[in-house]
């Protein structure tokens, strides 16, 4: 899932943990669900976070 497209610029799960885009809540979730050697889009982990949070809890 971490393929780049053209003209996107993708980062680690550290880079992710370390920007100031995301509340800590949701770097919570992403240090869980991102994989350490892979790389991520701004959107990917965006659209990742939000399957995640909307999963049905059963």
């Amino acid at each position: 899932m971490s393929t780049q497209e053209a003209g996107t610029t993708a980062f680690s799960k550290k880079q992710m943990l370390a920007s100031t885009l995301f509340t800590p809540k949701h770097k919570d979730v992403l240090d869980v669900i991102l994989q350490d050697d892979n790389r991520y889009t701004l959107d990917e982990a965006e659209q990742l976070l939000k399957l995640f949070l909307n999963e049905e809890v059963i």
